[in-house]
C-alpha cells in the first residue's frame, strides 16, 4: 500500500517484470521503486546513464532529457521506454501520482 492506496498484482504476476528506473532525483526515484515493488515488479534503479546496471529488463522508465536513449539502446537493445519528465513531451509528466505511474508503466508494457 502507498500513500492510501492498495494496488494489484499485474497480471501474470508470476512471471514478474523486471523495470529499471533512471533518475537523478534521489526522491521520485525511492518513490516509484516503492510503488513499483508494491504493484509486485522487479525493480532496479540508477541516478544516470553512467552507472546502468547489467540485466534484462522488460521496460526502462528514464527521463529522456537527462539520460541518452542511444546508450539505453546499446545498453539494452530490446527494451521499451518509458519517458518520465516535467515536460509536456513526456509519456508521463512529473509530478505523478502512484497510480498514474502504475498505469503508464502496466500500458507500455502491454504494447507489442
Amino acid at each position: 500500500m502507498i500513500d492510501g492506496h492498495r494496488f494489484a498484482r499485474p497480471p501474470g504476476a508470476a512471471r514478474q517484470r523486471s523495470v529499471l528506473i533512471i533518475d537523478g532525483d534521489a526522491e521520485t526515484l525511492l518513490a516509484a521503486r516503492r510503488v513499483l515493488e508494491c504493484a509486485g515488479f522487479t525493480v532496479s534503479t540508477a541516478i544516470s546513464d553512467g552507472y546502468l546496471p547489467r540485466g534484462d529488463f522488460a521496460l526502462v522508465v528514464a527521463n529522456l532529457a537527462e539520460v541518452s536513449l542511444a546508450n539505453l539502446q546499446r545498453r539494452y537493445p530490446l527494451v521499451r521506454v518509458l519517458n518520465v519528465s516535467s515536460h509536456e513531451v513526456a509519456d508521463l509528466t512529473k509530478p505523478f501520482t502512484p497510480s498514474q505511474l502504475l498505469s503508464a508503466v502496466r500500458l507500455c508494457l502491454a504494447r507489442r
